[in-house]
């Protein structure tokens, strides 16, 4: 079944979530410049953008890398996380369902619209996080 131009948006910015927990980042700096360019050089990178064919067409046509990334805040339908870009920082929260502070990251990548495992989230944000550099 073809994933929803919506929900193709949701799933990379919860996904890049996951991978940046997995990497033990729960928060940036906010350097919108600095995450469009980072974020655009790893999504160009990734393995598995071509399931996300909506978020790839996004930005070609000049949606920044910030904004798809951080596109799930709190009034979204996701099921894991949310961001907040309210501040200063950047930040990921977990919903309820992780509100003993335990993520299984496997589960989580299961409920992500895409198919990606786990492991695919956590590539896009170690290939994000090393251009990003901060």
């Amino acid at each position: 079944m073809a994933i929803t131009p919506s929900r193709q948006r949701n799933a990379v910015s919860e996904g890049m979530a996951l991978g940046l927990i997995m990497c033990d980042r729960f928060t940036l700096p906010w350097d919108k410049v600095a995450i469009d360019l980072s974020f655009e050089g790893a999504w160009r990178s990734w393995e598995y953008r071509l399931r996300f064919s909506q978020v790839d067409t996004d930005i070609c046509h000049g949606s920044g890398g910030a904004r798809v990334m951080t596109r799930a805040d709190e009034g979204k339908h996701t099921f894991n996380f949310y961001w907040d870009t309210s501040g200063r920082e950047i930040a990921i929260y977990p919903r309820n369902v992780w509100s003993d502070g335990e993520v299984d990251v496997d589960q989580a990548a299961g409920w992500i619209d895409g198919d990606v495992p786990a492991e695919g989230w956590q590539d896009l944000a170690t290939d994000f996080l090393q251009r990003f550099k901060k």
